[in-house]
């Protein structure tokens, strides 16, 4: 996976992509394609972030991890030899995990690939979360609700889900380990832009941006942190 070529390789640089206006380019793989966001070849901070499709009665061969693989599916829905995951399911999988990948009515997904930061991620347990049937925690103070993914016990890295309501204003605030979003829903903006669904967006360290809504709500899945271990 990363010895392909590089994109948005430079995590000093802000990045923003509409998947909406790329390709959907053909992989190795019969009835899978893939929009390429952003690749790093990097032993230590190698990382790959893309949009996947898999046409219906796709069926992959069984593959063991050699980084951490993070899904989002957007569209449609597939399994893996362990379950079978719709719409808004986001899954963890460590290094090591064995998977099989099929759908049987094609699907879309969200995934990221990264080197491990730490070494006992492989006897680290996967996680499945249902976005539409977890327990969102509500933050009326900012205007939004927020879903927590994973949060490192350390502190390096941290994954969410939030859905800002409608006409709200965010403080002005940097990201200090780095942030990366990909519009679920809606639409967020900010000084600099406008990001609506389908735009991934990449703020390096100590950027600053000050996020408002208008009047849609936006559903963004946010990473944060693994951008500079």
């Amino acid at each position: 996976m990363l010895a392909a070529a590089q994109v948005n390789a430079d995590p000093t640089q802000c990045a923003v992509v509409d998947t909406n206006k790329l390709p959907w380019e053909p992989t190795a793989h019969r009835g899978v394609s893939i929009k390429v966001l952003e690749r790093v070849n990097d032993p230590v901070k190698g990382r790959e972030t893309a949009l996947f499709k898999l046409e219906p009665g796709t069926a992959l061969p069984a593959e063991t991890l050699e980084e951490r693989l993070e899904i989002f599916v957007l569209e449609g829905s597939f399994t893996d030899g362990h379950g079978s995951y719709g719409q808004h399911t986001w899954i963890r999988n460590p290094p090591g995990f064995t998977q099989t990948l099929s759908s049987k009515e094609g699907c879309v997904f969200y995934a990221k690939r990264r080197v491990p930061i730490y070494k006992d991620e492989a006897k680290r347990e996967r996680m499945v979360i249902d976005a539409k049937t977890a327990q969102w925690l509500e933050f009326p103070h900012r205007g939004a609700d927020v879903l927590h993914l994973h949060k490192d016990p350390n502190g390096l890295e941290t994954g969410r889900i939030g859905n800002v309501h409608t006409q709200r204003k965010l403080p002005s605030h940097d990201h200090s380990i780095g942030e990366e979003t990909f519009v679920i829903k809606g639409c967020l903006k900010d000084e600099y832009a406008a990001y609506s669904t389908g735009v991934w967006f990449r703020m390096p360290c100590g950027m600053p941006h000050a996020p408002y809504t208008e009047d849609e709500r936006c559903m963004m899945l946010i990473r944060e942190g693994d951008l500079v271990w």
